[in-house]
């Protein structure tokens, strides 16, 4: 399970390396959040070129070098070669020391990871199935921002530009993005310390919450305000006086002004469903708790949790056997697709029946009867192998 959070990035200078859609979102989703935001390849997608003649990212139009990621608060490395992704990890994150570091695809080289999100006029909701599935993550996405679509301003990247007359016309004026969205990521605290300086109820749930994401948790005295440089992550609720914006630092009686804050959350096991007002709509708390109740009552104690164990315990066999991306992808959208073609309309993975008792592979799967779809999935496995 990730760490759930938001990162203010407001002004903070961020790299992207790489081309393509992957790169596009990540920089654009950069820029929505306020942050300064650069871009290390010899060519851009379109979307890329219009934000970049507008002066809104800086580009520089070459491959990679070593020194690149000097200077940099945060660095996503994009690319379509292995070897470049692993270079750029090991420079950003050893030897520059820097902390937020995410190479696509690539778990053991990253210390965050993106999530899906869904941005509403007065808050922004983030969507993490902790790498495990990002078919369901997809689909969850899609579920919520259907119930709130009256509010819904979605996709980001569609902003980029608009359409008149039929005709793309150039980016509009206000893809300054006076509008600031807050940038959801969950940190891979596995195994990382994090320190807790001050003692509430606010700092015992994030105790609790990266006890079960396998953090390594400190406890500091109220009085050790100085900087523990084996921290990964920092808590306080006491002023920080060697806070300099560098650090990952969550101030909890202050929250806009750490690194990072906690969101309100909805977990069930490696889901993990986050909701914080947008950085213009600070007085929107209450609308976020109720939409926390409305998702809570969807997604705990449901069954998704079981249900994305049971696809992630696939991966493994799925890396192995089947040989492209692109196939791999499709099994996994197959074996869920299957829950929405019960005998009822609406399924229960179709969000619209809770009670909804179809012998599907997701029902199957959260009343732990997974022994009755193992070989239909053992023959899909073998059919997209040989394909």
């Amino acid at each position: 399970m990730f760490y759930p959070a938001f990162l203010n990035l407001q002004d903070k200078k961020c790299l992207v390396i790489g081309a393509g859609t992957v790169a596009e979102r990540k920089a654009i989703s950069l820029l929505r959040s306020g942050s300064d935001v650069h871009l290390i390849s010899p060519r851009v997608t379109e979307r890329l070129h219009d934000l970049i003649q507008h002066n809104q990212i800086s580009w520089f139009d070459r491959q990679f070098q070593d020194g690149d990621t000097s200077g940099f608060f945060l660095v996503c490395a994009a690319t379509d070669s292995t070897q470049t992704n692993t270079r750029i990890f090991k420079e950003a994150h050893k030897k520059n020391g820097i902390d937020l570091v995410n190479v696509v695809d690539v778990v053991p080289e990253c210390t965050f990871a993106a999530t899906s999100i869904v941005v509403l006029e007065k808050v922004s909701i983030s969507i993490s199935t902790s790498g495990k599935s990002p078919a369901v993550c997809r689909r969850i996405r899609e579920y919520i921002e259907s119930k709130f679509c009256q509010d819904a301003i979605n996709h980001l990247e569609k902003e980029s530009l608009v359409y008149k007359d039929d005709k793309k016309t150039t980016v509009r004026e206000e893809h300054t993005f006076k509008s600031k969205v807050p940038y959801p990521i969950g940190f891979l605290t596995a195994d990382r310390q994090c320190t807790i300086i001050g003692k509430n109820n606010k700092l015992l749930e994030r105790v609790n919450l990266l006890r079960k994401c396998g953090a390594k948790v400190k406890m500091a005295d109220d009085d050790t305000l100085r900087r523990d440089s084996s921290a990964f992550l920092t808590f306080a609720d006491v002023e920080y006086q060697e806070y300099n914006g560098s650090q990952l630092v969550e101030l909890t009686r202050n929250p806009m002004q750490g690194t990072f804050y906690t969101p309100l959350i909805t977990v069930d096991h490696d889901l993990v469903i986050g909701i914080t007002p947008n950085l213009d709509s600070k007085n929107a708390w209450q609308y976020a708790k109720q939409i926390q109740t409305d998702l809570a009552t969807q997604f705990e104690s449901q069954g998704y949790g079981h249900f994305l164990d049971f696809l992630g315990s696939l991966r493994p066999k799925v890396m192995t056997s089947i040989p492209t991306p692109a196939k791999r992808k499709q099994f996994f959208e197959d074996i869920i697709d299957q829950n929405s073609k019960g005998e009822k309309e609406l399924c229960c993975f179709d969000f619209g029946d809770l009670g909804c008792s179809n012998e599907c592979t997701f029902n199957l799967v959260r009343t732990h009867r997974t022994d009755q779809i193992k070989k239909t999935i053992q023959k899909k496995i073998q059919t997209y192998s040989y394909n």
